[in-house]
């Protein structure tokens, strides 16, 4: 372990630290980082993000038919809901620049993005259109068979859907600064368009001509939309007025008034004669046309700009969109004028500053962010992602006339869950912002619960536990008490520290252990005490002359990771409470740790950027990348397969992918001065690779679907790499083929393969595999035709006027498609290699080819090995089987091809055996002892000597790790 140069313990700070301190603190503690050519992770891989709804631009609403479906903007792809169920249908294939403008026509979506505009069918890309002078496009409407787009530099520019062809452009003139632009109703190739300057002009796009200049608003306009009146169309200002406005006869009809610019307009086209519009703050008005008057407005529609409003056609049903990362529907009752929320889509609006994975599935995360809320994310569907609700506060809002988001809790700083009772009671705490109380929530009821735990000291809590079996729960206060309740009753217990003995400052760490005999609590005051859980009393103080500012602990091994002021990990055995590692690696303040569900690995953040991996058992830090945004939390699946990230300024959850989840990686120590690659976040789609992947092997009975068959350790990027003497340089994992050369195993050493355990487990079991995919019903023949209906005849197509050279041809072309069975070759490539290595002694080629084989094809090969010629083959096979194991190297493979062999053939075998002359067995070692010089028996001995023998070297590293293991855990 190499200890980190120029380490210097900063001001310690509390885990409830804001975003802004955070990324203040990365900018202070910015460590120069070496060039990287974006070498793909080792261990990890972006996977996808989660909790993304839409941001400031507008939505695009388009109906097919009777339904209706939304598609959002999240950065650089989109994504599209139906409407009616608020289901995610598809996502965009993300873009090279980030998405300014959505348009819908039919089944396609037009997305502009840079200076180019997209055309996609059900999110993938079609064809792309680019704007000369590579100027950047604001804004895209489809008007008949053209598709228009509003440049950035005051020019309109106009491409024929059909074929992309761009059939004119329009120079609106340099004084004019356009804003927006909207087709009227009935008026063939004209187009409206605004200005910053508070300018509307009538535009023909066919004949590129000025048609009508409106009179000067007195404010810019930022919003144009048709009413349900030919010529009459809605402007929205900056200054909050909206002016009905009649375009052919340049006459104002009535004007209205909000607070706020206006950010969106919308008509409503049933009975009622309802215009809503939206504002900046997040509020949503509602006016009545008729009466020229405002009648509702929804105060905090909205926890930050609307961007969208639409009303449904025909319907008292309103869509709205904001910034806040959110979509709702608002439904109007019959002669109602106020809106009732009638469903939503939401994700954080604030960044997430604390996440964990919730159950043992491994599908569930749990996230607490900036904006008060507690969330839940499904790793496997979109549709599951709620908020936990807090009460009835948006009937308070109404009637005290505040933001939801005011009337919420104080931002959560920690949590901590337990799945073990969550359908008989509350089995969340969480600990807030300068509060002393805790809140207990239900995840079965998915809202807030009615009983709140105190600190006893009246202090503020900093750290909140619950124990494995979900019975009791506890919060550390900032004096440095702990106080335990029971979880069902909400009653006090116990309490930790108040005769003496406790923290003399803020506890930051609360743990249990699996039987709830000890409690560790960790403390600023740098000490961990482990307490007694029956009497409340001290057992042991362990002092790390450092303060603590987190702890982490693995649910089943007791171990917990210890994260100090000065830049060090730390390793305890709460069993044995003693430092068993220690890691200096970070150079900056670590933000969150996290085991591996097996607690082999500790992976770390800091506010560098840098996310780390250390191995617990060879005390060696093993894998690192960096991102360009700081990681303020993550945390581990139970099931191994992902790792979730928060991020400062970033509203989503990341999921990385763990690589050795399906395959096997190999690793190695890395050292202080070696480079760490840059690795983007992961985006809203599912990486390519991964897609890919999925269809790969699908065929095969049993065959596990490897995501990452499209991250191979290559360094071929989208980048120049600089050449490099790989051949001397020490390589950041370890390569198949230079392990291939090694030839035997050095030291005694017995290795196992890099492929997938696909290929060795579902070989053994294949047989229940595919009696699992047998169908259960045999296929149903088709329905007979009605009596009345005629038959069909057997020849269907008769030709009368054949020419005999015809005849001749067909006759030519059935006799090519026969077969010609005495020409066929019966031997596969697999017999072939294997003849091969055993006339040269050498069966690398065999197994190199063996091990490219799936479990089906495996298992077919060795069912049809020939058993002609005395068994020749089947000999070989043995031969190739002892070698392996001679080698030490593909132990679980060998032992697979071995177990296969003998299951199939041993019936063969053992009859060979059998009727040799003299054949004998050896009772005490189970060994058959040969007579004949070149018997199978022979074969099938080398095979058993070969197999004890590297059992029997298994056997004592077995006792030896034991024995070591026992020897460190028990002595003081």
């Amino acid at each position: 372990m190499a200890k980190a140069k120029g380490n210097s313990a900063g001001q310690t700070q509390t885990m409830g630290s804001h975003e802004k301190t955070l990324k203040k603190q990365a900018e202070d503690m910015k460590v120069t980082k070496k060039p990287s050519y974006a070498v793909p992770g080792r261990l990890y891989v972006p996977y996808r993000a989660l909790g993304y709804i839409t941001n400031d631009v507008p939505v695009c609403v388009q109906n097919l038919g009777t339904a209706y479906f939304l598609a959002t903007c999240i950065g650089r792809s989109f994504q599209i809901y139906n409407c009616e169920k608020m289901n995610l249908l598809f996502v965009g294939t993300p873009t090279s620049e980030p998405i300014t403008a959505l348009a819908a026509h039919k089944e396609l979506t037009f997305v502009a993005s840079g200076a180019h505009v997209l055309t996609y069918r059900r999110g993938k890309e079609l064809s792309r259109m680019t704007a000369p002078s590579k100027t950047q496009v604001i804004s895209v409407i489809f008007l008949g068979e053209v598709i228009l787009a509003l440049g950035l530099n005051n020019t309109l520019f106009v491409w024929k859907l059909e074929d992309g062809e761009l059939v004119s452009k329009v120079e609106l003139g340099e004084s004019f600064n356009a804003s927006c632009m909207m087709h009227p109703s009935t008026y063939i190739n004209k187009v409206l368009v605004g200005s910053h300057d508070g300018v509307l002009q009538l535009w023909n796009i066919r004949t590129m001509r000025l048609l009508y200049q409106f009179p000067k608003f007195h404010s810019p306009i930022t919003c144009l939309e048709q009413s349900p009146v030919v010529d009459v169309v809605g402007i929205g200002l900056l200054d909050g007025t909206i002016a009905i406005h009649n375009v052919r006869t340049d006459e104002r009809l009535m004007t209205f008034r909000q607070e706020g610019k206006v950010t969106g307009i919308s008509f409503r086209t049933d009975e009622r004669t309802h215009m809503a519009t939206g504002s900046m703050s997040g509020d949503l008005h509602i006016w009545d046309l008729e009466a020229q008057r405002l009648v509702h407005t929804v105060n905090g529609a909205h926890d930050g700009t609307i961007t969208s409003v639409h009303f449904f056609t025909g319907q008292a049903l309103l869509l709205t969109a904001g910034s806040d990362n959110s979509v709702k529907q608002w439904l109007f009752d019959p002669d109602e004028d106020e809106p009732r929320l009638l469903k939503s889509r939401t994700g954080h609006h604030s960044p997430p500053t604390f996440v964990r994975f919730y159950g043992p599935e491994g599908k569930i995360v749990l996230s607490a962010g900036r904006d008060r809320s507690l969330r839940l994310f499904s790793v496997v569907r979109d549709a599951q992602n709620c908020e936990l609700s807090q009460g009835s506060i948006e009937r308070k809002s109404k009637k005290l006339k505040k933001s939801v988001d005011d009337l919420k809790l104080p931002q959560i700083l920690k949590f901590a869950a337990s799945p073990a009772k969550q359908k008989e009671w509350d089995n969340i705490i969480t600990c807030h912002a300068n509060q002393w109380e805790a809140r207990l929530w239900s995840f079965q009821r998915k809202a807030i619960g009615k009983m709140v735990i105190s600190a006893k000291d009246n202090q503020a809590i900093r750290a909140v536990g619950i124990s494995v079996c979900g019975n009791f729960g506890f919060v550390g206060s900032a004096a440095g008490q702990v106080d335990m309740y029971n979880m069902q009753s909400g009653l006090h217990r116990r309490t930790f520290g108040r005769a003496g003995g406790g923290h003399t400052k803020a506890v930051v760490g609360i743990c249990c252990d699996n039987l709830n005999r000890v409690l560790t609590t960790a403390s600023l005051d740098g000490t961990l005490k482990f307490w007694d859980m029956k009497n409340g009393k001290v057992i042991e103080t362990l002092d790390l002359s450092s303060p603590v500012v987190q702890m982490e602990q693995h649910p089943e091994n007791e171990l917990m990771a210890i994260v100090t002021d000065d830049l060090c990990l730390r390793v305890v055995d709460q069993e044995t409470k003693r430092v068993i590692r220690e890691f200096w690696a970070h150079k900056s303040r670590i933000t969150d740790i996290a085991f591996s569900p097996d607690g082999r690995w500790l992976v770390t953040s800091a506010l560098d950027g840098y996310v780390r991996t250390f191995d617990l058992p060879t005390a060696h830090h093993v894998d690192s990348f960096y991102v360009d945004q700081v990681v303020t939390s993550l945390s581990f699946s139970p099931t191994g397969e992902f790792l979730v990230t928060t991020h400062v300024d970033q509203v989503g959850l990341f999921l990385w992918a763990n690589r050795s989840f399906t395959q096997s990686v190999s690793l190695r120590k890395l050292e202080e001065d070696e480079d760490a690659p840059h690795m983007d976040l992961p985006g809203v789609v599912v990486t390519a690779a991964e897609e890919s992947a999925d269809k790969t092997d699908r065929e095969l009975a049993g065959d596990a679907v490897d995501p990452f068959a499209g991250f191979e350790d290559t360094n071929e990027t989208d980048e120049v790499v600089p050449p490099t003497n790989t051949a001397n340089e020490n390589s950041r994992w370890v390569d198949d083929d230079v392990v291939a050369s090694a030839g035997r195993a050095s030291d005694g050493m017995i290795m196992t393969s890099t492929l997938p355990k696909s290929r060795w487990q579902n070989l053994l079991s294949l047989d229940e595999i595919k009696k699992r995919n047998k169908p259960k019903a045999p296929p149903k023949a088709p329905e007979r035709a009605p009596f009345f209906l005629p038959p069909l005849s057997k020849d269907r197509f008769v030709l009368d006027n054949v020419s005999k050279d015809d005849k001749q041809a067909e006759d030519r072309a059935t006799k090519k498609q026969t077969l010609n069975f005495e020409s066929l070759e019966a031997v596969s490539k697999f017999v072939i290699l294997l003849r091969q290595g055993r006339e040269l002694n050498d069966y690398t080629e065999f197994i190199k080819h063996i091990k490219t084989l799936p479990p089906s094809a495996t298992d077919l090969e060795i069912r049809t090995l020939p058993l002609e010629n005395d068994f020749q083959d089947l000999k070989s096979m043995l031969s190739a089987l002892q070698s392996i194991l001679e080698s030490g190297r593909d132990f679980e493979l060998a032992e697979a091809y071995l177990a296969v062999t003998l299951k199939v053939h041993g019936d063969v075998i053992i009859q060979s055996c059998e009727s040799a002359s003299d054949v004998g067995m050896d009772l005490d070692s189970g060994v058959a002892e040969p007579d004949s010089e070149d018997g199978l028996d022979k074969y099938l001995n080398g095979v058993l000597a070969a197999h004890e023998a590297l059992w029997t070297r298994l056997g004592e590293r077995f006792r030896v790790g034991l024995c070591l293991v026992d020897f460190s855990r028990f002595v003081r």
